[in-house]
């Protein structure tokens, strides 16, 4: 019953992010709406449509992410385009939630949390700025070319695009409800029980909560120090990554965009995190040496 409700939610969310990405993009709502920062998004080849995106994505990253289908939909936006600009989306929603996040993870696991929340933070902007120095370069059509292909492509239906992307989305929605338990078991039978940091690590393949939860008792024991409670807090949530974009992401990518879209922004998604995280994570081992 869980994946039947799950599968709905999905579905809701999907109509609803599309039917207001066509509204604003039919009624040029981003013109209107971004007048006052074209001369900026311009100066720096950014879309205007991707601007107004970001502005709604901190409310809901999935109604930025169905502007943005609906502007590719009406080659308002080009597919590279929509692909940096939908992997941008997630910093607004995550810079409103990270207070709360900091505050929990300060809670649960003292100093070691609170590093391991400002290093989630940074690898999210970094990666926000990669996406856009990639969109920056991709550049934009000017306001004619825009205006035209526009005008000429919209006869879009919305029905029509629902019968292509839902079953998609239906279907990989299922392979992530079934597989990411999986995995996540598979990857946290693959630590040692008997050594706390592996624990810790574990723990966060499965969930943060958890993961800080351990940690927190590890060195209030002092089976862990600060350096190794973060370490094991970076490896287990870098491990759990490929499960995360999974689970968050695959369904309303394939709901929203074509599947040639869609594929790339998952492997997009993951192949600009992952540089990062490993990073964070040698920085985390350089730590363990002082």
């Amino acid at each position: 019953m869980e994946i039947i409700r799950g599968e709905i939610r999905l579905t809701i969310d999907i109509i609803i992010g599309l039917v207001i990405g066509e509204i604003i993009t039919r009624l040029k709502l981003a013109d209107m709406l971004m007048k006052k920062f074209m001369p900026v998004l311009e100066r720096h080849n950014i879309p205007d449509v991707t601007g107004l995106a970001l502005a709604v994505s901190a409310g809901s990253s999935k109604t930025g992410a169905a502007i943005i289908a609906s502007a590719l939909e009406c080659n308002a936006i080009t597919e590279n385009s929509a692909v940096w600009s939908v992997l941008m989306l997630p910093l607004p929603s995550y810079l409103r939630r990270w207070p709360g996040t900091f505050a929990l993870s300060v809670s649960l696991a003292g100093t070691a949390g609170g590093i391991f929340a400002v290093s989630l933070l940074v690898r999210s902007i970094l990666r926000f700025v990669m996406a856009f120095m990639f969109l920056k370069r991709e550049g934009v059509n000017s306001p004619r070319e825009h205006h035209e292909l526009v005008s000429v492509n919209r006869t879009g239906n919305i029905l029509l695009r629902l019968m292509k992307t839902l079953p998609f989305a239906w279907v990989f929605f299922a392979l992530a409800y079934s597989l990411v338990p999986v995995i996540n078991r598979t990857l946290s039978g693959m630590f040692p029980g008997n050594a706390a940091v592996w624990t810790v690590a574990a723990g966060s393949v499965a969930h943060v909560s958890a993961a800080l939860a351990l940690a927190g008792g590890a060195m209030s024991a002092g089976e862990l120090t600060t350096a190794q409670a973060v370490f094991a807090l970076i490896l287990g949530s870098g491990l759990g990554t490929a499960t995360r974009i999974l689970r968050q992401n695959a369904g309303y990518y394939f709901g929203l965009f074509p599947v040639k879209v869609a594929r790339r922004m998952l492997i997009m998604n993951f192949t600009t995190i992952m540089p990062l995280i490993v990073i964070n994570l040698l920085l985390a081992g350089i730590a363990l040496l002082f």
